[in-house]
């Protein structure tokens, strides 16, 4: 019986590792791909793209004088670029600080559009995709406790349960301190693009490693708590027997005076 639960723990614990794997891996992936996260990385490139294809400072000079005088009864300017046929909307506060503050508008609301995959033969949803690997990670969540609570009735010792589970969260937090290294051996530019994705890896490692380490920590205190619990107890039972055997000592030398 003791093999086949042994044998059981190992897997479990195996299984365990692999979930909090996976876990980190996506959980990098949903913070990198954040939204704030990404938008320095996507300004550069959309900046790239508004000058060359667009000429949006250019556009935009070229409107504004009608930008001013338009936005003092309305709210709202929307201006084209008739070599593009790229449509542009902005508020007309943004107008009354300046044509600075319209092409950052423009740059911004681009970015949004290519963030949500609403550009023009646009093939990527970063938005869509971060809810879907919010959703895998939310399963990946559910199945770790229930791989622990396995691990927890298939422990004789329950403090073992939380050394096993912290150990292997840090451990499982490892690779990602060289994901970067890992795509440097990627050929052709995809390793710059993957590395986007993974923006945060420092940063969920940090958060998972330190936590495997308070899990640790908190078996190993339950484990040195539980081995000074019994030697209070062995102690206090060693006392009440040597308190008995002076009890009776005591008694069986008054029994001896009272016949002498």
């Amino acid at each position: 019986m003791g093999f086949i639960r042994g044998g059981a723990l190992v897997i479990v614990s195996v299984l365990l590792l692999v979930v909090f794997l996976a876990g980190n891996v996506l959980w990098t992936l949903d913070k990198s791909l954040d939204y704030e996260t990404m938008k320095p990385e996507l300004t550069s490139v959309v900046k790239e793209v508004l000058e060359e294809q667009v000429n949006i400072s250019e556009v935009v000079e070229g409107e504004f004088a009608e930008m001013e005088s338009y936005c003092e009864n309305n709210s709202e300017y929307v201006f084209s670029d008739e070599e593009s046929g790229k449509v542009f909307e902005s508020p007309c506060e943004v107008v009354a600080q300046g044509s600075d503050a319209v092409v950052d508008y423009a740059i911004e609301d681009f970015i949004e559009e290519v963030y949500t995959g609403q550009t023009e033969n646009s093939t990527f949803d970063f938005a869509k995709l971060k809810e879907s690997i919010n959703s895998y990670l939310y399963y990946v969540f559910i199945v770790a406790i229930v791989l622990f609570v396995l691990v927890f009735f298939l422990t004789e010792v329950k403090s073992n349960a939380f050394i096993i589970a912290g150990s292997l969260l840090s451990v499982s937090a490892l690779p990602l301190v060289k994901i970067e290294m890992f795509f440097s051996f990627i050929p052709f530019g995809f390793a710059e693009f993957a590395v986007i994705f993974f923006s945060k890896a420092s940063t969920v490692f940090a958060i998972s490693f330190i936590t495997g380490l308070v899990v640790l920590a908190v078996g190993i205190v339950m484990k040195f708590f539980g081995i000074g619990f019994k030697l209070f107890d062995f102690m206090n039972k060693f006392k009440n027997k040597d308190g008995e055997k002076q009890v009776v000592s005591k008694q069986f030398s008054g029994k001896t005076n009272a016949v002498s």
